[in-house]
């Protein structure tokens, strides 16, 4: 009876762990769907009077990628970047990078909208992974990026204020948001304006 209870034991606990394997196949599936459809739905709320939403990669070009590296200080971790540029005719009426920066131990997933001028508007953190520090997400700290620009100061503790106990996270939306107005103004040094995505 002993080993019957262990064999049935046993079997339960691997059938818990290939329904937990398939589970979490499924569950990464999910997340992309979720991702997509919210990178989808967060561009035409943002973007919803332009008739028009293409994108222009930007960071790929050796002389372009080391001029936004010297801006940044840092090297880009992507080969390129996707800058997405909403038109209505031949006018710009704004752009956004969909982007990650690591956090303590896990990716921040996070969005930048930016006038025709590449003035922060908006920013929204899609996916915050860390056990603690999700106040990045509030109004208060998100709020604090809008009406800069590439040139405008990004740095924790001076120019943006952090979330008590989300320094590590608050400094790296920090370097994520400096980065896509970079780029942003990448884009529009290129002549990427009045003309739409080139």
């Amino acid at each position: 009876m002993k080993s019957l209870c262990n064999s049935l034991a046993r079997r339960t606990a691997l059938l818990a762990l290939l329904v937990g394997c398939l589970g979490a196949m499924d569950l990464e599936t999910a997340r992309a769907q979720v991702s997509g459809a919210s990178t989808r739905r967060l561009l035409s709320e943002q973007f919803h009077s332009s008739t028009r939403v293409s994108f222009a990669r930007v960071g790929g070009e050796s002389a372009e990628r080391s001029a936004i590296e010297r801006r940044l200080g840092a090297r880009l971790a992507k080969p390129d970047y996707s800058v997405f540029v909403a038109t209505t005719g031949a006018r710009v009426d704004g752009y956004a990078v969909f982007d990650a920066e690591r956090g303590q131990h896990e990716l921040i997933d996070f969005a930048v909208f930016f006038d025709a001028a590449g003035v922060v508007t908006r920013v929204e953190v899609l996916e915050y992974r860390e056990p603690y520090g999700e106040a990045i997400r509030g109004e208060r700290f998100r709020r604090q990026f809008v009406g800069r620009r590439g040139s405008s100061g990004f740095r924790a503790d001076h120019s943006i204020d952090v979330v008590s106990g989300a320094t590590i996270s608050s400094r790296s939306m920090c370097v994520g948001v400096q980065r896509a107005a970079v780029l942003v103004e990448a884009l529009l040094a290129r002549g990427v304006g009045a003309r739409g995505a080139q």
